[in-house]
Parts: C-alpha cells; structure tokens; sequence
C-alpha cells in the first residue's frame, strides 16, 4: 500500500517508493496489454490502464481518492520525495538513516524519475491523439517504454541509496 497523499511518514514514504518500482516492474511485464494498436491503426483501448499505473489519472475526491492513491503508488509520488528530502535535511544526529542518505544523488534521481513518469504518462496520453498508422503510434510507445525502463531502474538506484542509510521500512 502507498501512502496517503500528504502523509509526512517516512516508513510510509519509503514503502511507497518500493511499490512505485514494483508497480514499473508489473507495467514492463505486462507491457503488451497496455501497448496496443488495433486492426484500424489507433491505440488501443488500455492506455488508460497504464495511465492509472503511472498516475497520471487522478482519483476522484474525497475518501475514494484517497484508497485510489493508497494502491497507486506513482500517484503524487513527489510527495514520499518530498518527505524524505525533509526528514534528512532536518536530520542532525550522524548516526541516524537521515542523515546518512546521499541527498544529492537522492534529488537527482527523483527529479529524473519524476520527468520519467511524467513522459511516460504524456506518451500514453498522446497516443490516443495520434493519427492513424501503426508507425507512428510504435514510435510513441517505444519511446514510452523507454522512460519506463529508466524509471525502473532509477527507483531501483533509490531504493538501494535508501537502503544504504539504513532509512525505515527497507
């Protein structure tokens, strides 16, 4: 389960951070079901699918959105970024996980696997868009999956960086 969007607990950020790199791993397993054309050429009908996996589809409001964003864990997954960032700069203590972390290597993955979700998303959003012809929306997904890929391993990286300064939940 992610987060509660807005949930400033680490464990619970952390935990979020590893569901979001299992959930890309799903994704480029399962990549066939969502990466489709149909026999008239258009995109076909899971892109949507992928867009809730890489959350770019908001939930609805109210108590409904937050159980959506608890089993999305790319949905506002700057903020388990966020809470994490915060918890190691106001860390003073040098023994504790906070202020072990490497927090440039941590913001500069994050801010890569950010863009990487947010391309990946626009990508599956823009397929719908694209004009017929199996070429063109290839290239779209090609290039989708590549951002995928990246963020995998990005989240990956993270993850091991976070392991490393011993933060809670890994």
């Amino acid at each position: 389960m992610a987060r509660v969007p807005g949930s400033a607990d680490i464990t619970e950020a952390v935990q979020q951070i590893r569901d979001a790199a299992q959930d890309l791993r799903k994704l480029q397993q399962d990549w066939g079901i969502y990466a489709t054309i149909d026999s008239e050429g258009r995109a076909g009908d899971n892109t949507a699918g992928a867009r809730r996996i890489l959350g770019g589809i908001a939930p609805q409001a109210g108590q409904a959105a937050i159980e959506v964003a608890k089993v999305t864990p790319l949905y506002r997954i700057d903020g388990a970024f966020s809470a994490i960032r915060k918890a190691a700069i106001d860390s003073d203590d040098v023994n504790s996980w906070g202020y072990r972390l490497d927090l440039t290597s941590f913001e500069e993955i994050a801010e890569r696997v950010l863009f990487e979700i947010q391309k990946a998303d626009g990508d599956f959003y823009g397929v719908s868009f694209a004009s017929k012809g199996t070429t063109q929306i290839n290239g779209i997904y090609t290039e989708a999956k590549a951002q995928v890929d990246r963020g995998a391993l990005d989240l990956e990286e993270m993850i091991k960086l976070l392991k490393n300064a011993g933060a809670p939940g890994l």
